[in-house]
């Protein structure tokens, strides 16, 4: 049993009525969704069940579990990897998506095709990062069944919205902070991709330790480095003769920095060596007489990083680095009780292979606690077990360090060949002899190599593809030559070098210093890379298995995040990539340096504003749920009119608010949604509803919105239609026209811009405008509803007002079958909610406030 081993397949978002009409005032605070952050949540939630994901562009198609490319002959292996041509990928993967990659947050059904490879029901092993017990997370919405990787859900007349930073985002965030009381350095830096600058930003320019966040840049200059087919390999060279099926010489093994001979991706630890027996009796041996050499001289530099702190020798995430690598030089240790009180503990070792000595000096007692003090010797695969187990205690159990890796290999190679029939016999005298043969294995790609790192955090990983880059660019298999090889591929991607001091490839030195804008800004540029739906997939998401992915797993929107969390002491990180529903991706880094609480509590801070930041530009996702499913009615009309009636309709008993609706991201002034369907005031209701009946697709919805709302393709609050009359319906003269009926009168009214700006303390106008108000008076209007004349109708209906400086104060829909009294559609402040009332009722209510009724009448679009 491997319990804490990572074994996963290989296949792998009042004030007056009268402000309000007058100005469309979406006024509100942050959305309550952003609020709810503050409630820490259970974390008891079980993620869901993972998919295995779709080929990847970027790799080869994987062999089955036992393949392992057993048996390759190489008679001209070269001594270090040359550069093969890289293979041409498909058009679609060539070019890097100018957003959203494959996890677009808006993507359909088939998104979940996209989603990690399986996981095993083996308990994971640790990682460096911790994983909170809970997050202080909302439950959101389910994900939203439209769009795909390039839709942009921002479409206006010109193409794009012109857009300015909203100035809410990053007070959010310090807030969050400050009323945490977490203490500490804290910096994050969100850049937008789509407009190409920077969001929000505190301290980011100054230096801070990134933990395993470094990883991040490893994996990054893996993906731009390395071949799209590229295979990191063991090498077995057979040297001598061959007699009556025995080999007088000796067997090579050469290690070029595979960190995947190990039950990763089989199942059993021995499993990976099968295609290395299976190779020497290909050749007919049966049996070795002489020698089993083994070699990790690929890499250079000392196995235990120069940068890391003693401690870290004692800890699986601190295993020596080398070129020949087995079961990520550890192994697992379990303790249990013995048969009866006094007896000593049962204590096994997995993978047993010989290799790691035990002195058992733990003793069974009574009851079910326990207390073991396992002491590693430094320098030797020795380890003694001190304390003692309770009777009826649970086993203990620990993942520990093996010394001396390559020789570990080689006591692993010993113990497959014995469990294959395979006899060995030393032999000095027989190991010369000519080269009979090379073969060359490898287990995994490049792909799920960067996966393991980005996902499970994996320090050995981490290392070796670091001094793997180094060997592969500068000919220096040394962390220094990876270091060097990392700042050539910063400097390629127009990135200051100066913005990062590195020290090892995972993160675990302190010595580590990073400008989080800087890491913000090469997460932007592997947004737009060629192979971005690679490194984007490979992060972590909310409900992956392992500690990166037990982070967030209350906010199961996974596919709105993906991310890298870093924790050492002191130190918390939270790094990656956040969705837009405007087609955008947010490239976020977040840091909190020397705190001196909990770190349990810092990683929840972090993870609450990562995923505020994902609320933030996602405001509108709720709402665009909403008019999915209205859109899919079957029911839905194809006129554009009874479109209007029927969405009209739909919306009724949704509850009335003053102001529901802003600018989203992009408010200076209101950063309330752009789009809100769970509630109304009366323009809002009629803007929906036309906006709904415009829309042939979800897609549609939002942009038909913001073209009624706009009078520009600026969204701000400046560029608002304020006035309904003198802004909205006649900046919308091709969806709707004003109606004149006999009796109806024309008056010409200043609309007083000036004093409404200057309220705002925004840019005034240079004079108010002239708007003509062709109504039908007041007392001619209830004649009109008493004795409705003019058969079958539909129109929207603006309610006059004699206020200086206003147009209107009311809007809504009329609906007139012919046979019955007009009735009034509305969203009523009144009764709380959008409803239908009998028109000359309303007018009724109105009498002394209402100068008249303006009519207006909807235009079919012409596309």
């Amino acid at each position: 049993m491997i319990p804490f081993r990572f074994k996963f397949s290989f296949v792998a978002a009042t004030v007056g009525m009268i402000i309000a009409l007058s100005t469309l005032a979406l006024t509100g605070a942050i959305a309550s969704d952003t609020t709810k952050i503050e409630k820490p949540l259970p974390a008891t939630e079980t993620p869901k069940p993972l998919t295995a994901s779709p080929e990847s562009s970027h790799a080869l198609a994987k062999p089955p579990v036992k393949s392992v490319n057993a048996g390759t002959q190489d008679p001209a292996l070269p001594a270090q990897p040359s550069k093969p041509p890289v293979t041409t990928a498909p058009e679609s993967a060539a070019k890097a998506p100018a957003t959203l990659p494959s996890t677009s947050p808006v993507a359909g059904p088939s998104s979940a095709n996209s989603a990690p490879k399986l996981a095993s029901t083996a308990s994971p092993k640790p990682n460096t990062d911790t994983a909170p017990s809970g997050a202080l997370l909302p439950k959101e919405a389910a994900a939203l069944p439209v769009g795909g990787p390039s839709q942009t859900l921002l479409i206006p007349r010109t193409g794009t919205y012109v857009t300015s930073p909203s100035p809410y985002l990053k007070k959010d965030l310090e807030n969050f902070f400050h009323r945490s009381r977490v203490g500490g350095r804290l910096a994050f830096s969100v850049y937008s991709t789509k407009y190409g600058r920077i969001e929000a930003s505190l301290n980011d320019t100054e230096w801070f330790t990134p933990a395993s966040c470094l990883k991040l840049i490893v994996t990054s200059a893996a993906i731009d480095t390395f071949p799209v087919n590229f295979f990191p390999a063991t090498v077995m060279e057979v040297f001598g003769s061959i007699s009556n099926h025995t080999l007088m010489g000796h067997v090579r093994i050469s290690g070029q920095g595979d960190p995947n001979v190990s039950d990763r991706f089989f199942p059993d630890a021995l499993s990976p060596l099968e295609p290395f027996l299976d190779s020497l009796r290909h050749l007919g041996i049966d049996t070795i007489r002489g020698g089993i050499e083994v070699t990790d001289t690929f890499f250079t530099g000392p196995h235990r990083p120069e940068a890391w702190k003693q401690h870290h020798f004692n800890t699986w995430y601190g295993a020596e680095v080398s070129a020949l690598s087995y079961n990520d030089n550890t192994f697992t240790l379990d303790v249990l009780p013995g048969a009866k009180n006094g007896a000593p503990a049962n204590v096994t070792v997995t993978p047993d292979v010989g290799y790691v000595r035990i002195i058992n000096r733990a003793k069974t007692v009574p009851g079910a606690k326990r207390h073991i003090i396992p002491s590693q010797n430094p320098d030797s695969t020795v380890v003694t077990i001190n304390g003692r187990i309770g009777l009826n205690s649970s086993a203990f159990q620990m993942i520990l360090p093996v010394r001396n890796p390559t020789n570990y290999f080689r006591a692993s190679f010993l113990k497959a060949l014995a469990t294959s029939g395979i006899a060995f016999h030393p032999d000095t005298a027989g190991r010369n002899g000519p080269s009979l043969a090379t073969y060359r294995f490898t287990t995994a790609p490049l792909t799920d190599i960067v996966e393991e790192i980005n996902q499970r955090s994996q320090n050995l990983h981490a290392e070796m593809t670091l001094r793997q880059l180094g060997k592969f660019v500068k000919g220096d298999g040394s962390s220094a030559g990876g270091i060097k090889a990392e700042k050539e591929f910063l400097a390629r991607q127009g990135l200051d070098i100066n913005d990062f001091k590195l020290f090892d490839g995972c993160g675990l030195s302190q010595m580590n210093r990073i400008k989080p804008r800087a890491m913000a800004a090469l997460l932007a540029k592997m947004a737009r890379h060629r192979f971005a739906q690679d490194y984007i997939g490979s992060l972590a998401s909310p409900g992956l298995d392992g500690a990166t992915g037990r982070r967030l797993r209350n906010y199961m929107q996974s596919n709105l995040l993906r991310y890298k969390t870093g924790s050492i002491s002191g130190v918390q990180g939270l790094c990656g990539f956040v969705f837009g529903i405007d087609g955008d991706t947010l490239a976020t880094a977040l840091f909190i340096n020397d705190f001196h609480g909990s770190s349990e509590n810092a990683a929840r801070l972090l993870d609450s504003l990562l995923v505020h930041v994902a609320l933030f530009y996602n405001k509108e996702r709720p709402a665009l749920i909403e008019a999915h499913k209205l859109l899919q009615k079957s029911d839905a009309p194809k006129g554009f009119v009874d479109r209007i009636k029927y969405f009209s309709k739909a919306l009724e008993d949704k509850p009335y608010f003053l102001g529901p609706t802003g600018e989203g991201r992009f408010g200076r002034i209101e950063p309330a949604p752009l789009m809100d369907m769970s509630r109304f005031d009366c323009v809002t209701f009629i803007e929906s509803s036309v906006a709904l009946a415009q829309a042939r697709t979800t897609g549609d919805v939002l942009p038909r919105l913001l073209a009624l709302r706009y009078h520009s393709d600026t969204v701000d609050y400046t560029t608002r239609n304020h006035f309904f009359v003198e802004d909205w319906i006649r900046g919308n003269a091709n969806s709707m026209r004003i109606v004149r009926f006999p009796g109806d009168t024309l008056i010409h009214k200043p609309i007083d811009k000036i004093k409404f700006f200057q309220s705002k303390k925004l840019p005034v106008p240079t004079k108010n405008p002239i708007c003509d108000l062709a109504y039908m008076p007041y007392t001619k209007a209830v004649e009109m509803m008493t004795h409705w004349t003019f058969g079958e109708k539909f129109l929207g209906v603006a309610f006059v007002t004699d206020i200086a400086g206003l147009d209107v104060t009311h809007v809504g829909f009329l609906l007139a079958d012919g046979k019955s009294p007009p009735v009034l559609r509305v969203a009523s402040q009144l009764l709380h909610k959008t409803t239908e009332i009998p028109f000359k009722e309303y007018l009724d209510s109105r009498k002394g406030k209402c100068s008249g009724v303006l009519f207006f009448e909807f235009i079919p679009p012409s596309t």
